[in-house]
């Protein structure tokens, strides 16, 4: 048997117990989602985390889709030194009953000063906010539920158009998959860049979004009334952003003339094919900058811009500030 490094050993002494709290009602990618991420990254880097499913009762909680989580712990029973505890979300009477039924928001205002950080999941976000934790802070939940969130807490500072929301010690994430990539963001804090990048490779994840992306992409947006043939060619642009996607190739691709298509393009989608194309783009290099540090020109071909004054320019008209700016923001 191999004898164990003294890197080995730092590393079982420094797993940190991770607690996914779930409830009746609870959305199950919810849960799921944020523990598919943390147990591979256990498997990346044995000894870096312990993960406990958790709930106000214990034993078996039902999700609202039907499925079940079995033999989750009870919340009193969870170890003394939590260091990261995530909220997930659910539909609105499995929230309410969490919180005013369960007392999970009290569970979660008496825990908290003892916890390194605290998350949230879509509307595991009104948890939080019910425990004071979001008093002032930025935060974020499922764009449906905003306005709502709002309402109830004004003290919040709501940000709607966010994947996620780092704000001290606070994370909140949009909704559903986007535990995903808040669970990565995370792993990214702890165990750094590669190893969120590998989980998100074995997730198969088809980009891994930052922060300040909006919550509903522009490809699926564009896609909600297109029709099939269309759906498919806007599917296809968003993985193609180096490709030719003139309109005159695009309209090549489903077979119409580039007259036809780019009124039938404007009508499905709501927007111009060239525009579509730049926000495509500029979201591919937003990408890159948020993951690299490769040289502006770089991006700017690999993202289908054909200078480095075409990105600049496309990243003004899309988000008010330079490539650049745009990096060191979103490096803060």
């Amino acid at each position: 048997m191999p004898t164990p490094t003294h890197k080995d050993e730092e590393a079982a002494v420094s797993a940190s117990d991770v607690v996914l709290v779930a409830f009746d009602g609870v959305e199950a990618i919810d849960v799921a989602g944020p523990a598919s991420v943390f147990s591979k990254a256990e498997l990346l880097r044995p000894g870096s985390y312990r993960l406990h499913i958790a709930s106000p009762s214990g034993g078996n909680v039902l999700t609202n889709g039907g499925l079940s989580f079995a033999g989750t712990c009870n919340l009193r029973q969870l170890p003394a030194a939590i260091d990261t505890l995530v909220i997930a979300g659910g539909d609105e009477p499995g929230v309410r009953a969490a919180i005013v039924d369960q007392g999970i928001s009290g569970w979660i205002a008496e825990i908290a000063p003892g916890v390194r950080r605290i998350a949230s999941v879509c509307s595991g976000a009104f948890a939080l906010a019910a425990a004071g934790l979001l008093d002032g802070r930025e935060a974020t939940t499922h764009w449906r539920a905003c306005d709502q969130l709002q309402a109830l807490w004004p003290q919040v500072r709501v940000q709607r158009e966010r994947i996620y929301v780092h704000d001290g010690p606070v994370w909140t994430s949009a909704g559903v998959t986007t535990g995903i990539e808040l669970a990565l963001a995370l792993v990214e804090d702890d165990l750094g860049h590669a190893v969120s990048m590998e989980i998100a490779r074995t997730l198969a994840l088809p980009m891994l979004r930052g922060a300040e992306q909006p919550q509903l992409s522009q490809a699926l947006e564009a896609q909600a009334s297109a029709s099939h043939r269309l759906r498919e060619l806007v599917a296809w642009i968003g993985t193609h952003p180096q490709d030719d996607l003139s309109v005159e190739a695009l309209a090549g691709r489903v077979q119409m003339s580039p007259r036809n298509f780019a009124r039938a393009f404007v009508a499905e989608t709501g927007r111009t094919p060239a525009r579509f194309v730049e926000q495509i783009r500029v979201a591919a290099a937003a990408q890159l900058l948020r993951q690299t540090q490769w040289p502006q020109d770089r991006i700017a071909s690999l993202s289908g811009f054909g200078s480095v004054d075409a990105l600049q320019r496309a990243f003004a008209r899309q988000h008010g500030l330079t490539p650049q700016a745009y990096r060191t923001h979103d490096q803060t």
